[in-house]
């Protein structure tokens, strides 16, 4: 797998990447119970969303493309506060949505 494919959005999208088949069907997997969920407890005032982190600098990451620049990546920290600044304005969004990280607001 190259460097172009191995965001979450990617293995969704792309299809099939040898040796990441659990990896990829569980990222589907989380958009497609996340929007089931959201189908079941509308009206609740409970929501669910799927949010694709993007490439992030993990060692998960590293170890999958070594000579990936570090620099390019997101930083974990900084998608977590995205993530909270979403749950924060949770009634906002359509429950069952999908987020990219990137692209959600950063927490004021």
């Amino acid at each position: 797998m190259n460097s172009e494919s191995t965001g979450s959005d990617a293995l969704i999208q792309a299809g099939a990447n040898p040796r990441w088949g659990a990896y990829g069907a569980s990222k589907a997997a989380l958009d497609h119970l996340s929007r089931t969920w959201a189908a079941e407890l509308e009206g609740t005032g409970v929501a669910f969303y799927a949010v694709d982190p993007g490439e992030m600098n993990t060692r998960m990451h590293a170890m999958a493309i070594p000579d990936a620049d570090p620099g390019t990546l997101a930083d974990p920290a900084d998608v977590a506060r995205r993530i909270v600044a979403l749950i924060a304005r949770a009634g906002e969004a359509p429950s069952g949505a999908r987020f990219e990280a990137a692209r959600l607001p950063e927490a004021p």
